[in-house]
């Protein structure tokens, strides 16, 4: 199975000892509440279970672009929401040969719930399920009734503070107007432990590592007259654009259009392409071509002056982004899947007071 399906990571690796599945909020919350651990239903400690069984479905090597995008996205959702509910204990996959039957199994989920028809309830509200990429057969297995990983206790997912509150360390300033000036203000500094980028000179604040498969949180204000930044994901070859900004995919904080994707020598695709795009020939990532990919929401920004929270999440060649907990994009079929992470110095000062990167699971 391609990586998009790789999902045992998530969900039985972080199997904790009491039984119960760790789900991360898609937005970056908290973890999800714990189920209550499972009482013995008789004495050698064993209790019926509802084991759904996965078969790859009639539409599983059809379903392709956008519509399997949006299948499997909301396959891993729902996953995530089932696990925070407590429903969802066990997932994953099952290694399949290139050359298994089309109906072969594909994976499984394990449900705390006490009736097949329960758990038949619940495959029912999986996208991916829905659109026929998989099929499902739900037994009532009998089995231990405290299910615990018996590997190494499940590690929370790292995070780390690109921003350290002090000082630039682990990032480096790309200024074209620095070059002939290196005395020449700087685009961006510390003050009061606040990150602030200035507006002028334009230029770019770009992390001195690389990263992939990770959630980024950001949290940043106007202080006084807004105008245009943002967060670079993927970056890579300096001065790629209007020799200033680097190869990339831009995630927009533009006062009033916050999450819109700017396509930076990079390109990405959306549902609803040409009406958030313009016309197909007029697509591009270079100067002149249809770059800006607008969001998904209005409203989402907080009043000017207050703090607001995008989370940027890449994972593989998809990138969803979240403002202030609205779901205002999300992309697919990225061009790229690593690359550093820079913020813009473009024209209107912006302060950042957070900079959190939390690693995922590949």
């Amino acid at each position: 199975m391609n990586a998009r399906l790789r999902f045992s990571v998530l969900f039985l690796a972080a199997t904790l000892p009491t039984g119960s599945v760790v789900a991360q909020d898609s937005r970056g919350g908290a973890p999800a509440k714990q189920p209550a651990k499972a009482a013995p239903q008789d004495p050698h400690g064993m209790r019926a279970w509802q084991l759904a069984m996965l078969r790859r479905g009639p539409n599983y090597a059809t379903l392709q672009g956008e519509a399997r995008q949006k299948a499997m996205h909301g396959h891993f959702t729902n996953m995530e929401r089932l696990a925070k509910a407590g429903k969802l204990r066990l997932a994953g996959p099952f290694v399949v040969g290139k050359d298994a039957p089309k109906d072969a199994y594909a994976g499984l989920f394990l449900f705390d719930v006490k009736t097949k028809k329960e758990a038949e309830e619940l495959c029912a509200t999986d996208p991916s399920i829905a659109a026929g990429v998989f099929e499902i057969e739900v037994l009532t297995w009998y089995g231990p009734s405290d299910i615990t990983y018996r590997g190494d206790t499940a590690k929370q997912p790292e995070t780390v503070a690109l921003f350290n509150g002090k000082d630039l360390t682990g990032w480096h300033t790309d200024i074209p107007k620095a070059d002939e000036n290196p005395d020449i203000e700087p685009s961006f500094v510390v003050r009061d432990g606040v990150l602030v980028s200035r507006g002028r000179p334009q230029g770019h604040l770009i992390t001195d590592a690389d990263y992939e498969n990770y959630r980024l949180v950001v949290e940043y204000r106007w202080p006084g007259k807004p105008g245009n930044c943002g967060v670079l994901v993927h970056a890579s070859k300096p001065r790629r654009l209007y020799k200033m900004f680097p190869q990339s995919i831009e995630c927009q904080m533009h006062h009033g259009n916050a999450g819109d994707f700017w396509c930076i020598g990079e390109d990405i695709a959306v549902p609803n392409m040409e009406k958030r795009r313009g016309p197909k020939d007029r697509w591009g990532v270079d100067e002149g071509r249809r770059r800006r990919i607008v969001n998904l929401t209005d409203g989402s920004e907080k009043p000017l002056g207050e703090w607001n929270r995008m989370v940027i999440e890449c994972r593989g060649a998809s990138i969803d982004v979240w403002v202030n907990g609205d779901h205002v994009n999300s992309g697919h079929d990225c061009t790229a899947a690593r690359g550093q992470i820079a913020i813009q110095a473009e024209g209107a000062a912006c302060e950042f007071r957070k900079v959190e990167l939390t690693k995922l699971a590949n």
